[in-house]
């Protein structure tokens, strides 16, 4: 799969303006994303009413399979998630080294 840095960042910047506080890339994206064959993004911040904007904005930008997953949806997924995810958009460390 040929998904830029670019790409991903302009996916965590939508979803920061949806109000996600939080973006996490996860699964076999986060790990090899040559193999991947899909994008894993767990959200935080984002209401549950704007989950599925947000899943279809960011499959447009990224024109591959996606799977977006809410903390408030399902917060200990998203707990499991966060020991083993890259951050890509941390409200509380922008601009610290933890956004790839």
């Amino acid at each position: 799969m040929n998904i830029t840095e670019d790409q991903l960042q302009t996916s965590a910047a939508v979803l920061r303006d949806m109000g996600a506080t939080r973006v996490l890339l996860f699964g076999s994206c986060a790990v090899d994303p040559a193999t991947a064959r899909d994008v894993d993004l767990a959200v935080e911040g984002i209401p549950l009413c704007r989950l599925l904007e947000a899943d279809v904005a960011v499959h447009d930008i990224l024109q591959v399979p996606t799977d977006l997953t809410s903390k408030e949806e399902n917060a200990a997924f998203f707990k499991i998630i966060e020991g083993s995810s890259k951050t890509l958009y941390d409200e509380t460390a922008v601009g610290s080294t933890d956004r790839i």
